[in-house]
């Protein structure tokens, strides 16, 4: 009850502050994704965990702050902006509430029992559109405060602040692993497998319930903070700490031992070379890009070098290699996992697709989540928006936005690759809400800054 008090004392603090506490408390609160924030004899067994309370309450501070709903509604409706992802929320809320009354008896993957069932109305089409919406609310608050000075650094501070908190529960969680001392902080109904190992190697949870929600939290902190480059524009202590502190997350992401998160990690090992060869391109960052490139190069001789030298060091990493991808492939759990999107597509073929609405069924892969519970429809209007994204003109945009947007593009390929892997539903998360905010909110300034560098160099024409 302490931690709860705590909890419930800093949110109410928060509320009654400014939106930079919000925002702290919020990126904060991603690392306890065990901790019941209302007791679970008092809500029938449902675990609601601090994010959910700190997105509704950055949601309303964020409206408060920014005071500019036209700005809002133009970047709801615009193409270029969150349109898209806009009608595909839309969409989708309409298959949910219409294709099990359309398609009722279609076959489709139960979210309680884990089991083939037939299509019908239920309570996941109303807690999953919920989810959805949280994260969509997630996105729109952070579009609104990127779009403002004076919150955009408030944005950036409050994702560090949270990055720290992250690797700071992994610190925990090694430090007291078996002493039961994290128990307060552990309340959800979920199962907490907080004693599992890979061969030897005892996996490292944080907060969480479990390896793979710690992985993907730490990873996705790490690309974000590393590719973004937020530290620059912050400046002082946030510039020298951002490597140390992505290096650090890139380590407890190993830690995790899980196995979409060492994908994920493949992919950010690739993406850090090929960001600094194509950062060699502008002056500002040649010197910066050269730097990481050598110490990526000095890595890699000294890893050959300790192969060589004792190769036995290496039996442990490919014993554990060998235990979450090689041999995992071949296990019950993932043949039971990979019929869940067979069944889930089967529902998808046999509403037309049209789609058999979110929370109607259960996938293990976060695309098929999406094109069986929102349809074909639905999916392509998905597919277009992080498309569209990738590929918006940063023409024009000062140093600061184009190592920010750039390094989102690749952070947003590095978070949806666990949930490619393993993401059951159609809800995209906290870390992707945020990257769609950055990647479609800083672009829009490029030609208010664009137009104020034009007046600017007519006003000294005119001078001269």
């Amino acid at each position: 009850m302490v931690v709860l008090a705590i909890f419930w004392l800093l949110f109410f603090a928060a509320a009654l502050s400014g939106i930079r506490w919000t925002l702290l408390l919020f990126f904060a609160s991603l690392a306890f994704g065990s901790l019941a924030i209302l007791p679970t004899n008092l809500t029938g067994g449902t675990t609601f965990l601090p994010h959910t309370a700190c997105s509704a309450l950055l949601c309303v501070r964020s409206f408060i702050a920014c005071r500019k709903p036209h700005l809002l509604v133009d970047g709801l409706i615009d193409y270029n902006k969150l349109g898209l992802l806009t009608a595909f929320i839309v969409f989708g809320l309409l298959v949910t509430y219409s294709a099990p009354f359309l398609f009722a008896g279609a076959p489709v993957m139960g979210l309680n029992n884990i089991t083939r069932s037939s299509l019908a109305f239920g309570s996941g089409n109303i807690t999953q559109p919920l989810y959805l919406m949280s994260a969509f609310a997630i996105t729109i608050s952070l579009y609104q405060l990127l779009l403002q000075t004076e919150t955009r650094h408030m944005v950036y501070r409050a994702i560090f602040f949270g990055g720290a908190i992250a690797m700071l529960a992994g610190m925990a969680d090694m430090a007291t692993a078996g002493s039961g001392i994290l128990a307060p902080l552990r309340t959800a109904t979920y199962v907490i497998m907080d004693g599992d190992s890979v061969g030897s190697m005892r996996r490292v949870i944080g907060f969480n319930t479990e390896a793979s929600a710690y992985g993907t939290l730490v990873l996705s902190f790490a690309a974000i903070i590393y590719f973004t480059r937020m530290g620059d524009a912050l400046g002082g202590f946030y510039a020298k700490v951002q490597m140390p502190l992505a290096l650090g997350l890139v380590g407890f992401t190993v830690l995790s031992t899980s196995s979409a998160a060492f994908l994920g990690l493949g992919v950010f090992g690739v993406f850090a070379v090929g960001a600094n060869v194509l950062a060699l391109r502008h002056p500002a960052d040649e010197k910066r890009a050269m730097i990481h490139l050598l110490v990526i190069a000095a890595a890699i001789v000294v890893g050959i070098a300790m192969l060589f030298l004792n190769p036995q060091v290496f039996n442990g990493v490919v014993d554990l290699v060998d235990k979450l991808i090689l041999t995992k492939t071949s296990s019950s759990s993932y043949s039971e996992r990979s019929s869940w999107n067979i069944v889930s597509l089967e529902g998808l073929v046999a509403t037309g697709g049209y789609g058999v609405g979110i929370g109607s069924t259960r996938a293990s892969s976060w695309p098929v989540a999406v094109l069986s519970s929102t349809g074909v429809i639905g999916g392509l209007f998905m597919a277009l928006f992080l498309l569209r994204i990738a590929t918006l003109s940063l023409k024009g945009a000062s140093d600061e936005i184009r190592r920010i947007v750039t390094g989102a593009r690749y952070s947003i390929v590095i978070c949806i690759v666990p949930g490619a892997v393993a993401g059951t539903l159609v809800d995209f998360g906290a870390f992707n809400a945020t990257l769609f905010a950055i990647t479609t909110a800083l672009p829009a300034l490029i030609p208010v800054q664009s137009t104020r560098r034009q007046r600017s160099r007519v006003r000294h024409a005119a001078m001269a």
